[in-house]
């Protein structure tokens, strides 16, 4: 059902171990928060999902339930066919408003010299799912290695439940208010977890990238976050285009909510089963039937602006450094599943869908003097590329910066490993301190050694100059 209210935020925590791989709360699993105590165990982290007010201490024993998902029921692509690993596992639900926070256990982080620096990631999902749930996309392994930093995951709200742009609410783009209120508690309550408030950087892929760059026009006078990183992504890739307002209320037809006002039409579908909604949705649109309905952010000069550039040059966005980047050969993630692949033309076409804003945004960003950070990832490596014309498709980068990489696919190269450390240790500096930005570079002795190496100082993004970082493998180097 469509939401009354934003939901409230509910936790998962957990922690690495260091020998124990599962206890109960004990030590360093017991944290304080706004929402109560909340008590983890090592190396499997999850919650139950809870109210805003403090209700006791509560285990936490799976990852959550995602969002409302939206299904394409005739989609054959990378994803489905190959790469698994990037979709959803696990259940949904209305009740999905979770944060999970992997971190080093509290008696490792008090060594420390300040508190740790915090990544605060988006999932992406092209607005209509996604959520934490995904297998490439867990960082244990990350935070066990380096004991160095934090990492938190976030639901919101995806499709008609996030992104209803109904007439009868007075707020359309839930979903990113939904990011907003997750920034504010983990800014309230990550120093209980032994993270920095002061040093937290808000990092997302795809959608999740085009949120976070949004983000940033939508706070300029207060973010909370020290550092934005937009793998991906950019705002050009959020706009909605139902001014009319029509999709919500075609879609209430289709559900038994006819011929209505706008306040009766959304009372009307509030008392449709989710999972009805869901599936009305996700059917009508898998069948490609028209017209099409889509629901993604939409512009309400609040959370989503009509002129992007123009509010860069008139100041009214946070003057947060980024790092903005995409992948060479994102379109093999869009195109249908052929196994000889579609075309060089066709997966050209497709890639501009995420590298024109992504140049956009930066473009844009340089004409503000905003501190900007830009990339292009070029890895292709056979465990997570295992046909010639995936290259570095759509999401491609992330099992290298979540350390997964040779988990799912197969084992990594040497090389892979050296490339996936120095990925780490690029975006690690960054949220270290952004207003420095990356700086180092880990070109080590893959897994056995993998801190020892040169000093790099990526340089910041000018329009026409020669600053973009090519990270790509060719023969032993990095690029």
């Amino acid at each position: 059902m469509i939401p009354t209210a934003i939901g409230l935020l509910a936790l998962t925590v957990g922690a690495v171990p260091t020998s124990n791989p599962r206890s109960t709360a004990g030590p360093g699993l017991l944290i304080k928060t706004s929402s109560g105590p909340i008590g983890g165990f090592f190396n499997h982290t999850a919650l139950i999902p809870q109210t805003k007010k403090p209700n006791g201490t509560f285990d936490a024993v799976a990852l959550p339930n995602s969002c409302m998902q939206q299904f394409d029921s005739n989609s054959s692509t990378v994803y489905t066919e190959y790469e698994q690993g990037f979709l959803i596992s696990g259940g949904n639900s209305e009740d999905c408003l979770y944060l999970s926070i992997w971190a080093p256990r509290l008696e490792n982080i008090k060594s420390q010299q300040r508190p740790l620096p915090v990544l605060l990631y988006i999932p992406g999902g092209g607005f209509t799912s996604g959520g934490q749930a995904s297998l490439y996309k867990i960082p244990d392994q990350w935070v066990q290695r380096t004991q160095s930093h934090i990492v938190v995951i976030m639901n919101y709200r995806v499709n008609v439940f996030g992104f209803p742009n109904a007439k009868g609410l007075k707020d359309q783009n839930v979903g990113l208010v939904d990011q907003r209120l997750a920034v504010e508690w983990v800014n309230d309550n990550i120093a209980n977890f032994g993270g920095d408030p002061q040093r937290i950087t808000l990092w997302g892929q795809s959608a999740g990238g085009g949120n976070v760059a949004v983000y940033a026009y939508g706070y300029p006078d207060n973010p909370i976050v020290a550092g934005l990183i937009a793998d991906s992504g950019g705002p050009g890739i959020v706009s909605g285009v139902d001014t009319a307002q029509t999709n919500f209320t075609f879609l209430a037809g289709l559900v038994g909510c006819n011929g209505l006002g706008p306040e009766e039409e959304l009372s009307c579908v509030r008392k449709v089963p989710a999972q009805t909604l869901e599936n009305a949705l996700s059917y009508y649109s898998g069948n490609d039937t028209s017209p099409s309905l889509s629901f993604k952010p939409v512009v309400d000069e609040k959370t989503g602006f009509l002129n992007w550039t123009q509010r860069i040059l008139d100041g009214k966005i946070a003057r947060t450094p980024m790092i903005i980047g995409s992948n060479s050969n994102e379109g093999a993630g869009f195109v249908s599943f052929t196994p000889e692949g579609p075309g060089q033309q066709a997966l050209d076409t497709a890639t501009k869908i995420i590298s024109c804003p992504v140049a956009a945004e930066s473009k844009s960003r340089n004409l503000g003097n905003l501190p900007t950070y830009r990339y292009e990832y070029a890895g292709t490596f056979t465990n997570i590329s295992p046909l010639p014309w995936f290259g570095a498709y759509h999401s491609a980068e992330l099992p290298l910066l979540f350390g997964t990489h040779s988990q799912y696919g197969g084992p990594s190269t040497p090389f892979e490993w050296e490339v996936s450390y120095a990925m780490e240790a690029l975006w690690l500096s960054f949220a270290e301190d952004p207003t420095r930005g990356p700086v180092r570079l880990a070109l080590g002795d893959v897994a056995e050694n993998p801190d020892k190496g040169s000093y790099f100082d990526w340089p910041l993004f000018q329009q026409g100059g020669a600053s973009d970082m090519l990270l790509v493998a060719e023969g032993d180097r990095l690029m």
